[in-house]
């Protein structure tokens, strides 16, 4: 279970700052720059969480 998070997540918040993208008028290496942004943060966010979360276990 724990290992579908990460491409999940990834999957829905790429989807969404797409569609918000089109929504803004962005175009091009823009709108790629964007969602190779908002995949590595939360990217980030999710391996911190995961990793507090195991940490907690652990004690």
């Amino acid at each position: 279970m724990n290992k579908l998070i990460l491409p999940a997540a990834i999957f829905f918040s790429v989807l969404i700052a797409g569609k918000l993208a089109e929504h803004f008028g962005l175009e091009g290496s823009w709108k790629i720059g964007l969602l190779c942004l908002v995949a590595a943060a939360v990217q980030i966010a999710v391996s911190r969480l995961q990793r507090m979360q195991q940490q907690k276990a652990q004690r």
